[in-house]
C-alpha cells in the first residue's frame, strides 16, 4: 500500500508502519516508523524480535520512501511478536 494509507490505517489502529522490502528476513532487528501529528513528528522505533526497543524522534523518508507502494501496518503483541491484521499481504519474516 502506499504511505498514506499506511499511514491512515496505523493513526486509526495505533500501529507502525513499515516498507517490506526494507526488512531483512535473516534480522530480527529493524526500524519501524510510529506516525504523529505531534511535534515530536513521526518516531523511528528500533524493533528487535518484533518487540519495541527504542525510539528516536523525526523520521525522515527519502524520496523512495514517499513514492513506494510496500508498505504495511504492524501492530507490536504482548507476546513480543508482530501482528500483520491485513490478509491481503503476504510477508515472509523469520523472527
Amino acid at each position: 500500500m502506499r504511505i498514506h494509507e499506511a499511514v491512515k490505517k496505523a493513526l486509526e489502529e495505533d500501529a507502525l508502519i513499515i516498507r517490506t522490502s526494507a526488512r531483512e528476513p535473516e534480522s530480527d532487528i529493524y526500524s519501524a516508523i510510529k506516525p504523529t501529528n505531534s511535534y515530536d513528528t513521526c518516531r523511528l522505533i528500533l524493533m528487535r524480535a518484533g518487540r519495541a526497543e527504542r525510539a528516536c524522534r523525526w523520521w525522515n523518508p527519502t524520496a523512495d520512501d514517499l513514492m513506494a507502494d510496500d508498505w504495511i501496518v504492524i501492530r507490536e503483541k504482548g507476546d513480543g511478536t508482530e501482528e500483520y491484521p491485513y490478509a491481503e499481504i503476504r510477508v515472509e519474516v523469520d523472527i
